[in-house]
């Protein structure tokens, strides 16, 4: 890139040579640019030099491009239209009120984007840049306010507040259960279709640990199949392929709407727990410690949700 840096025009050439083009005059690029026509017609001529070939044919009073004049005008203009769009763009884009936010992107997908809608409603002047992705960031290089994190905790270099336990128990489609239920025990799961998700952070998310947890033991499964996608894998259960462990908070709403329903009454086992992370060496602005606190407000249980769920096993007959 340096290299090729060395035989780049002028960015003077160019603008003049983008106006002359635009305006097939030297003399109106000359006012639009508020310099003199013989120093648009200098700068042309020196990027017309340095190229090895004629942009315009010149006449009286105005200025006609060639094949290749007409060729590099096309690129000119739109990469200029690009530019001056970006920088109107940020300029106008307050940073006081942007909220930069990382997390997975089953937890944007299924979780966050509906409470930033509903934020939205109440703050519309707020906006968010969110980062999905399964790397854990370093939130101050990154310029990450708030991070949504699974796992245990605690993450170096961040402020951390559990937000809710991650439940799990198994789930499935209306018409998975229709067309394959009702199931008597949990035993009877091991001869459908099972759904699993195989790049979770904790081995508690495999079939294999959830059985053991429950204390059904013996056997395999007649059918596996298993996602790196933690979206892919949602999708598969919504789309009634099979039973996958899957609850609350991510298939909240799912399963408030009746989409998803249990498979049978079975124990739900807890994996882990999600966090709201900050940067510990970075003041947050006014927008993210409003947002903050709000979100606390919003997904953080109450006591009495605390005490009700505090066993990472809730027994039943197996």
């Amino acid at each position: 890139m340096a290299r090729k840096l060395r035989y780049f025009p002028s960015p003077r050439a160019l603008l003049a040579f983008e106006a002359a083009a635009r305006r097939s005059s030297l003399t109106e690029a000359a006012k639009e640019l508020n310099v003199s026509r013989v120093a648009v017609s200098r700068q042309v001529r020196q990027l017309e030099l340095q190229l090895g070939f004629d942009l315009f044919v010149r006449g009286q009073s105005h200025v006609e491009l060639t094949r290749s004049g007409k060729r590099l005008s096309h690129v000119i203009s739109g990469a200029f239209r690009s530019i001056f769009d970006e920088i109107e763009t940020l300029m106008n884009v307050n940073t006081d009120n942007l909220i930069s936010i990382s997390t997975t992107a089953g937890v944007s997908t299924y979780w966050l984007m509906p409470i930033i809608g509903k934020y939205k409603r109440i703050k519309p002047n707020v906006n968010f840049r969110l980062l999905a992705t399964q790397e854990i960031l370093d939130l101050a290089a990154s310029e990450v306010d708030i991070a949504i994190r699974y796992g245990s905790g605690p993450w170096p270099g961040t402020v951390n507040t559990e937000l809710q336990p991650n439940w799990v128990s198994p789930l499935c489609s209306r018409a998975f259960l229709a067309n394959h239920g009702p199931f008597q025990s949990l035993a009877d799961l091991r001869h459908v279709p099972l759904l699993e998700y195989e790049a979770a952070v904790d081995t508690t998310s495999s079939w294999t640990a959830y059985f053991q947890h429950v204390g059904v033991l013996g056997g395999s499964p007649t059918a596996m199949s298993t996602y790196d996608s933690y979206v892919n894998f949602v999708q598969a259960v919504l789309d009634g392929q099979g039973v996958g462990l899957l609850g609350p908070p991510l298939m909240e709403q799912f399963l408030v709407g009746g989409v998803l329903v249990p498979a049978l009454d079975a124990p739900r086992v807890q994996q882990g727990s999600y966090f709201l992370c900050q940067p510990d060496d970075v003041t947050p602005s006014q927008s993210v410690s409003e947002f903050r606190d709000w979100l606390l407000r919003e997904l953080t249980p109450g006591e009495d949700a605390v005490n009700q769920e505090s066993s990472p096993v809730e027994k039943a007959d197996a």
